[in-house]
């Protein structure tokens, strides 16, 4: 007769504790600390809780790879206890053969190891995987990676990783099976992260990510979806390898897809609305009976488009902070479905406490002032997302601060919304430092811009700060090279004058040349020819609320002074003088005033110089419009198209003698330019400045109309508080003519290439280009001989399209 023995529990006292194994003093004092066990406790043997959970609470110290506690002998009805330990050794150094030192870089910042650290198996292990992972992501899906431990000391290790990379796999061939209604490539062209091989594809390879490949399953059900398929799945996928004999191994991935009908929907209803009609709701969804099912379109005119005239928008735009919406999707009759939708709209939210957290430099009513989120007022989505776009414009902070949006705090029971807008500043001054060479020798630049300045601070008793934080502008600039010339310029600009959104202020700037020539000795001397300019401006904008709240107008007037002694057979001889005035509508929807990706801005404007006396009289007009499309749904791929349109005419029939368009070059190129003083410079790049319109005498004289187009496609790669930065992909169009009966808008002078765009908080925009000329032009300097040719053109403090 068999049967379980159960062993004989014995409550025995612990006489004494002790640990065996090579370990020190100090360590065998805290082993026997965390064991929680004790001198004169209680346990039972065998098998007390208390000797499995001091083996566990020792394991945690990861000091060990093997803990025991073992029965040395019993004394009446006491126990010596001995906890016997096995260190886990410590690393020496950790190794990698078969790859590459930036590989080996790369890898070292990933794998947990720490050299003079205990390194247990799975650390080993763990890194192995590591280590398996990267390669796989580089293409290499067949790499095999040992880990080879070796003693070098007691209780110290090396581990050398050996690592076989393999060859490079990329997909050959996407295989689909299945799809009778939509085709294979179609289906192919959804798949974003998993693409084949293709000798067009140099720039990347076409290796296999399986997280990626998953993703890409999902938009090739969701576009079965939009194109009404509505039960269509992936029935299975697999991949596989061929040419593994050939050494030349090539991956296959494998789709089978169930379509299903497509189907058409039959009802639409709604319940639980009461605020708008079913067929007002009907018509915001922007499905019909009848058509064809798109969940897509369904999706976006449901809870959120880019238009906010989807139906959550309608509701909370409306107050409704807690409203939400169900979708009900039923099959019937075949291939027809009936959309149900449970509508609850909850009460109307008010704003209540809005908080401002981070501005450590700007006041909080420069931020306030900008926020259409106002306390009482009732709660508004699309308030919101303009506060945000508006604090963008003013450049003060980052955008990953302003792009997550305020936290909202629902207050149910008072019909409360609080809102806290977390910012993190960016620099907003900026220093300009340059210099230029020409005909006229070595010409300096030294500016500042002050762009969140505050004359309260400047002028209040005793200093403590830097005067900042007011929003207000303030730009000092110097040009020289010593008494040959000098420009000085200073402008100011308060953007909410009388505290309303109307900026006010004045620019003013004094310039003089004097001719220079080469004497006997190689020395610069001055032969009395000069030119002095003055220039004066102020002006006035306001914001309007029609047609929309995104226009503004602005008036200014201007006085420009001339005495040109000899200097340039440009510019009449003798005293000359303007006064202009100048007015322009505008209207800005762009999302960040330096790195747009989307958003469009116009501008119409008109400038009169008035005939009065010997004035210089004359009209000008100008149009000029940018739109900028997002085209990655992350904000980092983005398109921009401009055109700039400009005519200049006479208002008493006598010849105009200044402002024509001088079109070429960079904001570099002319700083210390001399020969276009009362000239409208338009910047082009892949030419020369004043390469393109009418010359006189070989000196680019400029145009009266203008005609200029831009287009870019550009990838915002960074944008972070230290730098923000944009390479882009342009082509430019431009010419300027002497009048109409010359005007032909088929003759543009084209370029294209690659830039830059680089902004720092220290010294602002820097742009780089690199652009080539289609169309040849009359040569102006060394710089370039008007062939078609590769041109790098770079500018400090301002941008091309600015």
């Amino acid at each position: 007769m068999g049967g379980t023995v159960t062993p004989t529990l014995t409550t025995l006292e612990i006489l004494g504790i002790t640990v065996m194994g090579d370990v020190d003093t100090a360590t065998e004092s805290f082993v026997l600390a965390r064991s929680g066990l004790s001198q004169g406790q209680s346990i039972t043997l065998p098998g007390d809780n208390a000797l499995a959970e001091a083996i566990r609470n020792i394991y945690r110290l990861g000091l060990f790879s093997d803990v025991q506690i073992l029965e040395e002998r019993r004394v009446g009805n006491g126990v010596f206890l001995a906890i016997q330990v096995e260190e886990v050794p410590k690393l020496n150094d950790y190794t990698f053969t078969g790859i590459k030192k930036s590989h080996r870089r790369d890898l070292e910042k990933e794998v947990p190891l720490i050299k003079r650290s205990a390194v247990k198996p799975d650390n080993i292990e763990r890194s192995r995987q590591i280590i398996t992972s990267y390669f796989v992501e580089k293409g290499h899906p067949l790499v095999s990676v040992e880990a080879e431990r070796m003693e070098v000391a007691d209780g110290e290790i090396d581990v050398r990783f050996i690592v076989d990379r393999g060859p490079t796999v990329e997909v050959e061939a996407i295989e689909i099976e299945g799809n009778d209604s939509v085709s294979g490539r179609k289906l192919r062209k959804q798949m974003k992260g998993t693409k084949k091989d293709a000798w067009w594809r140099f720039f990347k390879k076409a290796s296999f990510d399986e997280a990626e490949f998953n993703e890409d399953k999902d938009n090739i059900l969701a576009y079965y979806n939009e194109q009404g398929y509505f039960d269509a799945r992936i029935v299975s996928d697999s991949v596989y390898y061929r040419g593994l004999e050939d050494g030349k191994p090539e991956m296959v991935v494998q789709l089978r897809v169930a379509e299903g009908p497509q189907y058409h929907i039959r009802n639409i209803e709604w319940e639980g609305n009461t605020l708008y009609t079913d067929e007002f709701l009907t018509s915001a969804l922007g499905l019909e009976e009848g058509e064809v099912y798109n969940s897509k379109k369904l999706q976006q005119n449901l809870y959120q488009n880019a238009k906010s005239s989807d139906v959550s928008s309608l509701y909370m735009n409306r107050g409704y902070m807690t409203f939400q919406v169900d979708d009900n999707i039923n099959i019937v009759e075949g291939d027809s479905l009936d959309l149900f939708f449970d509508v609850f709209e909850g009460d109307v939210y008010t704003i209540g406490s809005i908080e401002i957290a981070g501005n450590r430099q700007t006041r909080d009513h420069v931020v306030r002032r900008e926020l259409y989120t106002i306390p009482g007022r009732r709660f508004s989505r699309d308030e919101i997302q303009e506060s945000i776009r508006r604090l963008m414009q003013l450049n003060y902070f980052t955008q990953e601060s302003l792009g997550a949006g305020p936290g909202v705090d629902v207050d149910p029971e008072n019909k409360q919304v609080n809102l806290s807008y977390n910012l993190e500043e960016s620099g907003s001054s900026q220093l300009q430092l340059s210099g230029t060479w020409g005909r006229f020798g070595l010409v300096l630049q030294l500016g500042f811009a002050f762009n969140n300045f505050s004359t309260r601070e400047l002028f209040r008793g005793g200093l403590k700060r830097f005067p900042i934080g007011d929003g207000q502008q303030l730009s000092i600039n110097i040009q020289t090279n010593g008494r040959f010339y000098q420009q000085y310029s200073l402008s100011f600009t308060e953007p909410w004058f009388r505290n309303k959104p109307q900026p006010v202020g004045f620019s003013t700037s004094f310039s003089r040349i004097a001719r220079n020539t080469f004497s006997t000795f190689n020395t610069f001397e001055d032969d009395g020819r000069y030119l002095a300019t003055l220039t004066g401006r102020v002006f006035y904008q306001r914001r309007l609320k029609w047609p929309d709240d995104k226009f503004s107008t602005s008036s200014s007037v201007r006085y420009q002074f001339y005495d040109n002694n000899n200097l340039f057979t440009t510019l009449p001889n003798g005293i000359s003088q303007e006064l202009a005035l100048i007015q322009s509508l505008t209207r800005n929807s762009t999302d960040h005033p330096f790195f747009p990706t989307a958003g469009s801005k116009l501008n119409l404007s008109g400038e009169l110089a008035l005939p009065l006396g010997d004035f210089i009289q004359y009209f000008k007009g100008t149009f000029n419009t940018s739109w900028n499309i997002p085209l990655a749904a992350n904000g980092k791929l983005s398109a921009g198209f401009s055109s700039d349109f400009g005519f200049i005419a006479s208002l008493t029939g006598e010849d105009v003698a200044f402002e024509r368009y001088i079109v070429g070059g960079s904001p570099f190129e002319t700083q210390g330019s001399f020969t276009f003083f009362g000239g409208d410079i338009i910047y082009m790049r892949g030419y020369p400045a004043g390469a393109l319109g009418p010359r006189s005498n070989g000196e680019p004289l400029g145009g009266r109309i203008l005609n200029k187009y831009t287009s870019e496609l550009r990838f915002n790669a960074v944008q972070t508080q230290q730098l923000s930065a944009a390479p882009y992909i342009f082509m430019d169009a431009a010419n300027t003519w002497n009048g109409p009966k010359s005007y032909n808008p088929t003759e543009l002078f084209r370029s294209a290439g690659i830039g830059t765009r680089l902004f720092l908080p220290i010294l602002g925009m820097i742009e780089l280009t690199y652009g080539y000329n289609f169309d040849q032009f009359e040569a102006l300097n060394s710089r370039h001989d008007g062939s078609n040719r590769w041109y790098f053109q770079f500018t400090l403090g301002q941008g091309f399209g600015q």
